[in-house]
């Protein structure tokens, strides 16, 4: 059977780190304390990093590099994904003006 002194000192240091971690965590803003939460249920619990595969990221940006054509068709237009959508929502929008280059001065 334990002694009072060994009990009362296994009450104390308990009770003392859990009056310590509590001031830890109210000294933290709430974004800190979410990480702290977060990081310590992955430590607990384990990651599992194949269900957290990241697909790669397509910006607006990268679908008018892929769809764009200088001359549209009529066959790029009968396409009606959003990707082509927006294409033909940019064609639309440029400044449509092509000078003609003949060589010749007109006055």
């Amino acid at each position: 059977m334990a002694s009072f002194g060994s009990l009362k000192s296994a009450i104390f240091d308990r009770e003392a780190r859990k009056q310590q971690y509590q001031a830890h965590i109210l000294g933290l803003n709430a974004y800190d304390r979410h990480k702290k939460f977060v990081k310590d249920y992955v430590s607990f619990y384990g990651s599992e990093e194949s269900s957290h595969v990241k697909l790669p990221v397509k910006t607006d940006q990268d679908t008018l590099r892929e769809g764009y054509r200088f001359i549209r068709s009529e066959e790029d237009d009968m396409d009606r994904s959003w990707e082509q959508r927006l294409v033909k929502r940019y064609y639309d929008k440029l400044f449509k003006e092509y000078p003609l280059q003949t060589g010749a001065i007109f006055l």
